[in-house]
Order: C-alpha cells, then sequence, then structure tokens
C-alpha cells in the first residue's frame, strides 16, 4: 500500500513546524531577556570599587587593581552558558570563543583569563567568598551574599536596579 502526499497535507507540516520554530525563538528570546546582575561580596571590606566604565577593562584583565588598590578577581560562567555569551557579547563586543586567541597571547606574558566556574551558584559562592572578586548572575537570583553593582538589559548597562519579573519557580 503506497501513502500519497496531498498539497493540504504538506502545507499542513509545514506550517506546524514553521509555528513551532517560531514558538522556540519566542522562547528563547524571552530566557535570553533576562537581565543579569553584576555582583560583588556583600560582605564590607570584600567588595571592590568598581566603575561602569571599568568593566570590560577588568573582564579582559587590563585593569587588574580597584581605586584603592585592592586586587580584581574577575570571574565567568563557563564559555557555553547563556549568561556568558550575553554578557561577553554586550561588555566585552566579542564571544567567549573569539576571546581563545587573545587569552592565549597573554599567557606568556603571565596574564591569566578570569576564573571560570560551572553554575551560577558557583558564581555566588566564589564572588562571596573572595576579596576583590566580581561576576555576574541572573538578576532574579541574588541574594544576600552578594551585592549588585550594575544591571545589563538588552543593549544597557544601568546602575539603578530595573523593575524585574522573576519566577517563583
Amino acid at each position: 500500500m503506497r501513502l500519497q502526499s496531498s498539497p493540504a497535507l504538506i502545507l499542513s507540516l509545514c506550517c506546524l513546524l514553521a509555528i513551532s520554530l517560531g514558538l522556540t525563538h519566542l522562547a528563547m528570546a524571552a530566557e535570553d531577556s533576562h537581565t543579569i546582575a553584576v555582583i560583588v561580596p556583600a560582605q564590607p571590606g570584600l567588595a571592590p570599587e568598581v566603575h561602569a566604565d571599568e568593566l570590560g577593562l577588568i573582564f579582559w584583565r587590563k585593569k587588574l587593581y580597584a581605586s584603592h588598590g585592592q586586587a580584581l578577581h574577575p570571574v565567568n560562567l563557563h564559555s557555553e552558558h547563556p549568561l556568558r555569551l550575553r554578557f561577553s557579547q554586550q561588555v566585552l563586543q566579542s564571544s567567549p570563543k573569539s576571546q581563545i586567541n587573545y587569552w592565549n597571547g597573554l599567557y606568556f606574558h603571565g596574564v591569566q583569563p578570569p576564573y571560570t566556574v560551572q553554575s551560577e551558584e558557583a558564581m555566588i559562592r566564589y564572588v562571596a567568598e573572595t576579596d576583590g572578586a566580581i561576576g555576574y548572575i541572573d538578576a532574579c537570583h541574588v541574594d544576600d551574599r552578594v551585592k549588585p553593582l550594575f544591571w545589563l538589559s538588552p543593549g544597557k548597562l544601568a546602575t539603578e536596579p530595573p523593575a524585574l519579573r522573576c519566577d517563583s519557580n
């Protein structure tokens, strides 16, 4: 027995596929639009003083010390993490993959890339416990162990906290 494809069936399947891809794209865009909080330790004395225009320099390791002499310790999420990709694009104007040659070149001059962690929880713990640490997480995950300095929304770096819509899940 041979099944024949009718033009209506093919059109229906194409429409379902297009709708499915569109919904997936919308879900990814919604996930991508979360605000990123740039964080430092909440404990007084551990948090570095950082200005918004220094953020890129710190993560490129071109600024190694805060204004009062405190060593800065930037930390990144792993290179495939969606927040790392957004942070790199917005703050460093590059992707983690395009940064490999930069870091390989600096390695022989004794400059190492920022420390890398695997999760937002690991980021919070590292930043909270490390003198001079600076990192980033989803703004909805900020807790009392860390203090947000800046907020990154698509296309914008702010020093004032935005209105957040955080799921309670």
